[in-house]
């Protein structure tokens, strides 16, 4: 893309004085020349500035081995003050240009090694609530391609798009694509249901920020792309875990239609809830608020106190909260799914969906243990960081209590791994019986991992983004550290090229099938089948 004008025109001008023979302050040849070269250079580097026009202004980014980079823009107003608990609010034009050189904030949460790969940021406040910014890289001749835009997972409580683990350089290159990764509102941020907080807004009135920040953040894709060399008509949302459960509430959604076109849904499945698990859920909140303030002493007593609060009391003492205080109060309560709210979201779980399109769906083969080592074990994220880097030998033993407690991880895996894969398997039937569309399946099964972790938790959940990605991080600190070593390189590398190029013919295609490649992706509604992945 072009560099901002007066960049080229200064430096234009400049040359053209110097060299000019009638220059009426002469030069030396040897300064002259020498001049000449360090404004060629500078003229170069302002080329080598991407820029694109965006409805709300000019943003300007950097280059990464061929790829335009553009990192930290804003999709949305920060959802801080009044809008706290509030849908995303459409951006205003923006005066001037916005250099996009650095990822926006994480989402406010208490870090861990599924956000961030610098210990010194676990089990303590991390990010913040101004946090809706999305990034993207495209290659440097994209011209109306195909746009991939990507969810992270979490639980829905942690995570990032600055993840390293998504950075998107490699596979927009791969791909030949336009990759863009988004953030969201996370915990209670994203998800709360309280008659406090309701304005009589259906929207609002849902509770479901993060489901509404990530439909906003695709409008803005379909309002914006096209200036980043992206096809507007051929969008396709990529999630994993959290982010594929995600993806199944955006076809529930009829404030999505029209926003994507096909769906590559990795480790998640479509979830629901009830309207009492919800207050249960928000109510775990205020008890732990209100005991944190010493206005109660235990939770028996929350439901006595509200009645001594009105709606408006309730409502001002929630938005009185710092960002810091609402996190900490929400530490390791899970978050519900979603219930039919007839506004956002509009169908349940096991009824045919609102916005039914092409999905290519994957899973692990052991997909349930890594997910309760917390859960059984005796480490939070900094013990099991410590354990994944140590590089050294060690008994399943060492990360848990006692063996006791090592067998019922072992037998609770493996009956909870079943279920989840049982889920996975109908929701693709639902797409497929129900709503007609074509679903294709992997199982990624390579298991060629170091002892004892390969019996310990297996072919793991997330480690299928590393192979998709094919951001390994072999010689960099991260949570997949102990997966890795020399040995397997030419192994993940062959994973991560067919999982890159078959994702190409999809999103290209709507199916990751092309005549003479192999292996051939089996139809699940066809089949029943899916592609085993080792």
């Amino acid at each position: 893309m072009a560099p901002p004008v007066h960049y080229d025109l200064t430096c234009q001008m400049l040359l053209s004085n110097i060299m000019n023979t009638a220059n009426p302050f002469p030069m030396k040849p040897l300064l002259q020349r020498t001049l000449a070269a360090i404004l060629m250079s500078v003229s170069l580097q302002a080329e080598a500035v991407p820029t694109a026009i965006t409805q709300n202004g000019t943003v300007t980014g950097f280059i990464e081995k061929e790829t335009e980079v553009f990192l930290g823009i804003p999709f949305a107003k920060p959802p801080i003050g009044e809008l706290r608990w509030q849908p995303p609010q459409a951006l205003e034009t923006r005066q001037g240009t916005l250099q996009t050189t650095a990822f926006g904030p994480a989402c406010m949460q208490f870090g861990n090694f599924y956000t961030s790969n610098d210990p010194t940021t676990f089990e303590k406040p991390y990010g913040s609530e101004d946090c809706l910014y999305l990034n993207i890289w495209k290659p440097k001749t994209a011209e109306k391609r195909p746009v991939v835009v990507y969810i992270h997972g979490g639980s829905a409580v942690h995570g990032a798009a600055s993840f390293p683990l998504y950075n998107g350089q490699r596979l927009a290159q791969e791909m030949d694509a336009v990759f863009v990764s988004i953030n969201y509102r996370l915990a209670f941020f994203g998800n709360l249901q309280l008659k406090a907080l309701r304005t009589g807004d259906p929207a609002a009135d849902s509770g479901y920020f993060a489901l509404l920040d990530q439909i906003r953040a695709l409008e803005w894709v379909k309002e914006n792309i096209s200036a980043f060399g992206g096809d507007t008509a051929n969008v396709t949302v990529m999630g994993q875990s959290a982010g594929c459960a995600s993806i199944w509430s955006l076809m529930r959604s009829p404030l999505a239609s029209g926003t994507f076109d096909k769906t590559i849904c990795l480790s998640g499945i479509p979830l629901s809830s009830t309207p009492k698990k919800q207050k249960d859920t928000a109510h775990a909140l205020l008890a732990n608020l209100l005991i944190n303030d010493d206005k109660i002493a235990k939770a028996d007593e929350l439901e006595s106190f509200l009645k001594s609060l009105s709606d408006n009391e309730l409502r001002d003492y929630l938005y009185s909260k710092t960002a810091v205080e609402i996190s900490a109060a929400g530490q390791r309560i899970p978050m519900v799914p979603g219930v039919v709210d007839g506004h956002v979201i509009t169908t349940s779980a096991d009824e045919p969906v609102v916005n039914a399109v092409p999905t290519l769906m994957g899973q692990t083969l052991n997909e349930a243990p890594i997910l309760m080592l917390h859960a059984y074990g005796k480490h939070r994220y900094t013990g099991l960081w410590n354990t994944i880097h140590c590089d050294c030998d060690f008994s399943p033993r060492d990360l848990f209590n006692s063996w006791y407690d090592y067998a019922k991880f072992k037998v609770v895996g493996w009956g909870l791994n079943k279920a989840l894969l049982r889920l996975v398997n109908d929701g693709a039937d639902l797409l497929e019986d129900q709503n007609g569309v074509p679903v294709y399946r992997y199982n990624l099964i390579w298991d060629n991992m170091p002892e004892p972790w390969r019996s310990m938790i297996g072919v793991y959940h997330g480690l299928d983004v590393a192979f998709a990605f094919g951001n390994f991080g072999v010689d960099t600190p991260n949570f997949t550290h102990f997966t890795w070593d020399n040995s397997t390189e030419e192994e993940r590398e062959a994973i991560h090229t067919l999982m890159a190029q078959s994702f190409k013919r999809f999103i290209e295609t709507g199916t990751p099938n092309e005549s003479g490649i192999h292996p051939v992706w089996p139809r699940w509604g066809e089949s029943r089948r899916m592609l085993e992945i080792q």
